[in-house]
Parts: C-alpha cells; structure tokens; sequence
C-alpha cells in the first residue's frame, strides 16, 4: 500500500497502471516507427492522448478496482470492450483535432498491438496476485470485535494479506477466535512468534491498550523490519473509510491528516467555479429538456427546494429537478428515499437513475454553499438525530458539502442510521485525506456511477 497526495493506493493498482501505460507506449511506438503518422502533431503527445482515453476506459470497466476478481472470458470481454471505447474516442478525437490523428494502418496496428499485450499482461497480474506467497503475513495481537472483520478483509480489502494467527492474555479467548484461526500464545510470546512465522505485520488490535501492551517487544519488531500498525490506521488503508465504531479521539488527533490549507482550498474553490460554470453552459440545453419533461409529466414546480446543513452547520437552500409528487412528506413528515419509493414520479425515476435530478446544485456550487466534491448535505431533520446517534458525525460538516462524493461513489444512498454509519466513515476519510488528487479520483468515478446508474435510488 502506497500513499499518494495522502490517499492509499495499493501496489496492484500503481503496478497495473504502470504495466498498461508501458503495453500502450510500446505499441505507439512501434506502430510508429513502421508505418508514419498524419497530422502535424508530435509523437509524444499522441502517445499521451492514447494512454489518458486508454487509462479512463479501462477504470470504466472496473479495470482498476484493486478488489475487483475477474475469470478469463470477463477479463478478455472487459479489456477488448474498454479498447473498442477508446478506439471510438481517439477516432472522435483524431476528427475533431487533425494533429493527433493516425493514418489508418497506424490505428489497426496499436489497438491490435494493445489488445494482445493487455489481455497477457492483466492475465499475469491475476496468476500473480493469487501466489499466497505474495500475501502480506500478519500476526494479530488482540482478540477484539474486530477480529472477524479482519479475517474477512483478508478478501475483500485493497490489500491481500494473510492472518497466521492471534496472540492474547485473556482468560477464555479461545472461545473468541474467529473459526479455522488458532491462538499462537500470550503477548509475551511476541517476538519467539516473529521469529518462527516472519510476518510481514503485527496488527495491534487491543481492546483496551492500558493492559498488556508489549511496548519493547513491539519496538523490537519494528527494528526487525516488521511492520506494526494499529486496528484503526490498518483498516483505513484495507477499507477506504475512518473506523467509527470504537474510535479514540485521540487517534484523529494525532494521525496523520486533516491539512486544508490556504492553497488548497483556494485552488478548490477556483475549480469548482470553472467546473460549474462549464457545467451549466453546456448542460442548459439539457435541462431545459429535462424541465419541460418534468411539466409535462406531473404537477408543481420544475425545481424542488429543500434546506440542507452546509459548512460549520449553516442552513442553505439546496436546488434539484423535482423527482417526487409535490407535498410527497405532507402526511410522512422527513423519511429517507427507499427503492421503489411511492412518492417518486415517473419521470423523477429516470432523473434519480441518470442522476439529473442533482444538476441545479451546479448553482449551489456557483453561490459557494456546496462544492463540486464534498459529504452530501443533509437534511437539518436528519441532523439532529444522527449527531445523538453516531460519534464524530458533526465533524463532517468541517468541509463544504458536495454534489458527489467519497462516500457517492463507493457506498449506496442513505436509507436508516446504518447506512449514515457507513457513509460518515467514507466521508471521514474524506476530510482527513482531502487533496486535489482525491477530488480527481471521485469525479473520474463519479462519471462511472452516472454512466452505470450505480446506487441511484
């Protein structure tokens, strides 16, 4: 797992990225020195185009998903059918902009050149990624709640690992372990366990840290070349989300993370600007589609108008495409959107699916009450009942909120204080790794939730 502009990224993900990016400059490359080029533009920079519109299609096709699993026959589809995408845009591309088009041979030799590299490399990637070997080898100190989560992730995380066991003082945690885990001894066993299983990791998932807390022999590991990390920062990196549950104020004191500076928010607002104004120039013919379409299917007003929780708790007016039948909470009161929620139009189901219905808060964004990327506003109703129900839910209100998200493009839409949970730990992590390079990845994920209708409700 690698750290970039404070976001986790792991090694499978940077190593694919590195292996395609080197497929598509071979094949530029030979395909140019064999049979020229059109245009007037340099090499390079269509070697360039070519990798971004290669790159895009592949993380449309869910291509760079680190826990992402793909058969054969699936890989080859997903690879030959992302390829067949950026042959359509770099066509377009090469129309529209003479000096990155290719001569006709040129075309057919690259994408035949990338198909066959692709397929081969991203088959060897899957051989390699399933050695246990390769599998990063954790030795558990603690026998907490946490310990069924941990051996799950071992899966389903964005680094595969592998627990050899647990070390605890407890009396009767036997009856704790997870099922087809052994105990391999007591904390003071620590460093004799290092040294017959060599693990890559100790995870320190102590329930009460007070106790018994191998305090030299864990410095011992670490100047062994073992690497020790706690619950909460392992399952930040494994996860994409902050730990709530149980979490120590002391941790999101001291962990490395929550910069916003001066620059950085400056920078932030001149984006969300420009992309909003650009936004609404070539998104109005649309919207007025979308506004005739929405009087011509139901009765009441075009936009919808709902106070939301802003910045620092600051009540603003959020504006959307209305999708639902006017006075849909008259006798209901505040509830959360369900599927197949009776109080949603006909039409209002294909906006919320396509996700216009979120296109009028492009004036939010303009007024400055949300951003383009930040935690979903939510209701003041809502508010009041998960801040006494969920701890650390008012710090997500320490950013503008946004119209996508962290939490948009990796968990569903929130239906009960369950799925609040779930989102405020995406946004935690969120606020705490906020850089534009997060804010790039949302909006390029963004674009395959819309495109896919992921989570729309």
């Amino acid at each position: 797992m690698m750290r970039l502009f404070r976001h986790y990224v792991p090694a499978r993900v940077l190593g694919l990225l590195a292996s395609d990016l080197s497929v598509i400059l071979i094949a530029v490359t030979a395909s140019a020195d064999t049979s020229g080029w059109a245009g007037e533009g340099p090499t390079w920079l269509k070697a360039v185009t070519i990798a971004a519109i290669v790159v895009f299609s592949l993380h449309l096709g869910d291509l760079y998903r680190a826990e992402a699993h793909f058969g054969t026959r699936e890989l080859i589809a997903r690879v030959l059918v992302a390829l067949g995408a950026t042959a359509i845009l770099a066509a377009a591309v090469g129309f529209g902009i003479p000096a990155l088009s290719f001569r006709r041979l040129s075309f057919l030799r690259i994408f035949a050149l990338m198909a066959v590299a692709l397929v081969i490399s991203r088959a060897l990637w899957n051989r390699i990624g399933s050695f246990d070997g390769l599998r990063t080898k954790v030795v558990v100190l603690g026998v907490s709640r946490a310990a069924p989560v941990i051996v799950k992730l071992q899966s389903a995380g964005s680094q595969p690992f592998m627990v050899l066991g647990f070390l605890d003082d407890a009396p009767g945690v036997h009856d704790k372990l997870p099922p087809g885990y052994e105990l391999l001894g007591k904390s003071k066993d620590l460093l004799n366990i290092a040294d017959e299983l060599q693990p890559n990791l100790v995870l320190v998932s102590l329930p009460n840290m007070r106790g018994a807390f191998p305090a030299d022999d864990l410095l011992q590991c670490r100047l062994r070349g073992i690497r020790v990390e706690d619950w909460p920062t392992f399952y930040e990196k494994q996860t994409g989300k902050i730990l709530v549950s149980g979490l120590r104020p002391s941790w999101l004191i001291f962990s490395d993370g929550f910069v916003k500076t001066n620059l950085t928010q400056t920078f932030k607002r001149v984006t969300d600007v420009i992309l909003a104004v650009v936004g609404l120039v070539l998104s109005l013919p649309m919207m007025g589609l979308v506004a005739l379409a929405i009087k011509a299917t139901s009765k009441g007003p075009v936009l919808f108008r709902q106070e939301r929780v802003g910045q620092g708790g600051r009540i603003f007016v959020v504006y959307k495409f209305r999708s639902m039948l006017v006075d849909a909470e008259r006798h209901s009161g505040a509830v959360w959107a369900s599927p197949d929620d009776p109080r949603v139009t006909r039409f209002g189901r294909i906006l919320r699916r396509l996700r216009l219905d979120e296109w009028p808060q492009l004036i939010n964004v303009l007024k400055g009450d949300m951003s383009f990327v930040g935690p979903r506003p939510e209701r003041p109703e809502f508010v009041r009942i998960l801040q006494r129900q969920i701890p650390f839910y008012m710090e997500r209100l320490s950013v503008k909120p946004g119209i996508t998200g962290w939490a948009q493009v990796r968990h569903q839409y929130s239906a009960s204080v369950e799925d609040a949970v779930e989102k405020l730990q995406y946004d935690l992590y969120y606020i705490k790794n906020l850089s534009p390079f997060l804010d790039l990845l949302i909006l390029l994920s963004t674009i395959q939730v819309v495109l896919f209708a992921r989570g729309s409700r």
